[in-house]
């Protein structure tokens, strides 16, 4: 394990402010970038809001790279009056944990200052700063953020991230994840000194990690990388860029072709978005051969965009039996409708449950689970249905974080339940194994019953992290969860606790 210390004041210009750095080597640096406009969902008091983002790239043949992202508006920090002026500071930390083990921690100061404080303007400062860490292609890797103001530490913003490690195997060719740009310049034509995390070949790539686009002219900017096989060396290659709406209809196709030079190249794009309305969108990425032949294909990626001049547009309404025809569930067989009810579960009624106990037919069923999830729809007159897409994702992200090897698919764990019933926590905390300890997680939830903590440990050391203690109703709840299952030895409690589940 290494823990690198760093210090990183924030020093305001004109119209750009950048960080000056000590011990430059191993900090992470941060900017400013002023008269920017961002929409920011407004969080509890207490919890510091913070932008995190992250795109793996591969670094050789055993190596990826992860880049880690972070953001925070300047005018949602709690600044502290001095020698008539504002200051705000925060002590930052970010540890890697690789296949569950504390691996490297890094720590840093951030502190910026403002002649005046305005927090009610609409132009807003946005402060980044990027983190590069190597990892072995074959590790399980998650990462902690954790924000503390020096001067309140009940101020804080707190998250684990797990992070999908890629695989860049493929046999022809593959590409990386997707990185959004607030802008992109050349080096040796850039003015400022940028953090040198920043610096991708020629050109500084300052990230984006709002994930948002906006203006009356917006354009989103990206970086990739893709890796191509020997054997199209001196080739050409065409790259695909789709964008796709929320119902996944395509709503811009953009191309280009490039000469195959290098095992590794990258590309970088700026795409002029003014007639698209303000809402939420994809990108993603195909790679094609000079026969047009599918070598590969990016993840999709999300991002919003808000444009005052383009307001959302209205979306066909449908009546319930076109929705009905037009969903997933119209077309599923008996036993894929059992298996969608059993993740439902989750958050169904017990009036629910029984009632679809008691379905005969499979055209009951699809009816019953269409109804089911219309009721939880915001809008029961779109195709598009957020509160089954909200909840498909978080299969999703259980299955691909939470599972334990084959034997237990991560929508079944304690910790996937949890995420399925209650979304996403408000903050999340990873404290990986020591001697004569087990790794546990607690996660908070701000907004569930006046504040909740979810306790979970790794009872078996396997990757099954099993809810022990909880303060939400109807959760399970013993005070002594910390001794009896972290520290304690005794088996027979901990299997006399599996049984009672």
């Amino acid at each position: 394990m290494h823990i690198y210390k760093g210090l990183l004041p924030l020093v305001y210009l004109q119209f750009v402010s950048f960080v000056c750095m000590k011990n430059a080597e191993f900090v992470i640096g941060a900017i400013a970038i002023l008269s920017c406009m961002f929409f920011t969902i407004p969080l509890p008091a207490g919890i510091i809001p913070v932008y995190i983002d992250y795109c793996v790239f591969q670094k050789n043949e055993k190596e990826n790279i992860i880049e880690v992202y972070y953001g925070l508006l300047d005018n949602q920090l709690k600044y502290y009056p001095k020698d008539k002026k504002w200051f705000v500071e925060l002590n930052v930390e970010l540890k890697f944990f690789i296949n569950d083990t504390l691996w490297e921690t890094y720590d840093w100061t951030v502190y910026h200052q403002r002649e005046t404080l305005d927090t009610n303007k609409e132009t807003q400062n946005l402060l980044v700063g990027q983190k590069n860490f190597p990892i072995s292609k074959d590790s399980k890797v998650k990462f902690q953020f954790v924000c503390v103001d020096s001067q309140d530490e009940t101020n804080r913003f707190q998250k684990v991230v797990e992070v999908e490690n890629l695989d860049f195997s493929n046999r022809d060719a593959s590409i990386s994840d997707i990185q959004f740009a607030q802008f992109i310049e050349l080096s040796d034509t850039s003015n400022i000194l940028w953090q040198k995390e920043f610096l991708k070949g020629k050109y500084y790539i300052v990230p984006n990690p709002t994930l948002e686009v906006v203006g009356i002219s917006p354009r989103l900017y990206i970086y990739f990388e893709y890796y191509l096989n020997p054997g199209l060396m001196n080739k050409q290659v065409k790259l695909e860029y789709r964008i796709f709406n929320t119902l996944q209809d395509e709503v811009l196709y953009n191309y280009k072709t490039s000469k195959v030079v290098a095992s590794s190249q990258f590309s970088i794009n700026g795409f002029a978005l003014d007639a698209l309305s303000s809402g939420t969108y994809f990108i993603e990425i195909s790679l094609l051969d000079d026969h047009g032949k599918l070598l590969a294909r990016s993840k999709k990626k999300k991002f919003y965009l808000f444009n005052a001049e383009l307001p959302p547009e209205p979306i066909r309404r449908y009546t319930e039996s076109e929705l009905f025809e037009k969903s997933v569930f119209s077309s599923l067989d008996e036993q894929s409708l059992d298996l969608e009810f059993e993740k439902a579960k989750y958050i169904a009624s017990d009036y629910e449950k029984n009632l679809y106990k008691e379905l005969k037919t499979v055209e009951a069923k699809r009816r019953f689970l269409f109804q089911f999830w219309q009721k939880r729809n915001p809008d029961t007159s779109l195709i598009y249905n957020k509160a089954y897409d909200d909840f498909l994702q978080r299969i999703n992200y259980a299955n691909r974080f939470f599972s334990v090897g084959n034997q237990i698919p991560g929508w079944k764990t304690d910790r996937g339940r949890v995420l399925i019933q209650y979304g996403e926590p408000t903050s999340r905390e990873y404290h990986p194994p020591e001697a004569n300890k087990r790794s546990y997680e607690i996660w908070f939830y701000s907004e569930l019953q006046g504040g909740a903590y979810f306790y979970f440990v790794d009872l078996y050391k396997i990757g099954n992290f099993v809810l022990v203690h909880s303060t939400a109703m109807n959760e399970p709840y013993n005070e002594n969860w910390y001794t009896d299952f972290v520290t304690g030895t005794n088996t027979e409690r901990i299997q006399k606790m599996m049984l009672n589940r």
